[in-house]
């Protein structure tokens, strides 16, 4: 028997429309291909609607993944397919599977936070600001010479797609935390997992300029990102910074301009989540209820 399984395996690995599911079943899934997420219905016989523009969607991107159109059979199946799969949805959310799944509920948390960031709108600058910024520290906007820093790479080959998004609830879940916290997290990559006093130069063989240059101006002692790759995502805990002398405002005024709207960035995060956590009232057991991180 184990013979006959793996041939039929060999098939399904062999037809364009298994081939077409995996590429196209999260795109389908995510927002209804692009139309605006109606209210999921979980009551027994309610129905399910597949209109003339989603079998539009459905051939287009049968089209950019084989270059044909699909025969009517194969668009049938395509339209099959989807309804089982919003049949089985269905049938998960009416059962509550989604609270009982960690992975379904990190999956949602990340996409509603990555959701309030879209809402942030940040203003330009002042040069009062921008000055007041630099002068309160002008050593932060020194150049660095040497680098210390460790990083956790996330692949959009082995996450379908989802490793910014991923990252980024990755940084939220070590914010605060040390280097050591995330060891183990990640996926596998040829990069170093840590590199010790790097020049900026070294650091843009390996990662890239844009990488490099986005990691001079990170703050050391938390983990920041994710920064880009070919590929990749990575989050960056700058362990060290060893910097020349400070520059003049003028010189510094690109990175000083980068702090303030990381800064920005950072505050308007937590005001957004405050907005949201204001909703709810929060019951925490006597144990923890006094503390604060």
């Amino acid at each position: 028997m184990p013979p006959a399984n793996i041939s039929l395996v060999a098939r399904l690995a062999r037809e364009p429309l298994t081939h077409f599911l995996v590429l196209g079943a999260l795109l389908f899934a995510l927002g209804t291909l692009g139309r605006p997420a109606e209210p999921t219905v979980v009551a027994e016989g309610a129905a399910i609607v597949v209109i003339d523009e989603d079998v539009r969607q459905l051939a287009g991107l049968w089209r950019m993944q084989w270059g044909r159109e699909p025969t009517p059979a194969e668009l049938r199946r395509l339209a099959d397919e989807q309804v089982r799969e919003e049949v089985l949805v269905r049938q998960a959310l009416a059962a509550g599977l989604e609270a009982q799944d960690i992975l379904v509920r990190r999956r949602l948390a990340a996409l509603a936070a990555a959701r309030l960031e879209q809402g942030i709108s940040l203003p330009e600058p002042s040069q009062a600001e921008l000055r007041a910024l630099y002068e309160a520290d002008p050593a932060a906007f020194a150049p660095v010479a040497e680098l210390t820093f460790r990083q956790i790479a996330f692949s959009d080959r082995a996450r379908g797609g989802r490793a910014k998004e991923e990252a980024i609830q990755a940084r939220d879940a070590l914010s605060g935390r040390d280097a050591a916290a995330g060891q183990g997290l990640g996926d596998h990559t040829e990069l170093p997992e840590r590199s010790e006093n790097v020049t900026p130069d070294e650091t843009a063989a390996l990662f890239g300029d844009a990488f490099a240059a986005t990691l001079t101006t990170l703050p050391v002692g938390s983990w920041q990102g994710p920064l880009a790759t070919l590929g990749d995502w990575h989050l960056v805990f700058v362990e060290a910074a060893r910097r020349g002398p400070p520059p003049p405002f003028e010189t510094a005024r690109p990175a000083v301009a980068e702090a303030w709207k990381r800064n920005r960035l950072e505050a308007e995060r937590k005001q957004a989540y405050a907005a949201v956590l204001a909703r709810y009232t929060v019951v925490l057991p006597p144990s923890v209820a006094e503390s604060r991180p």
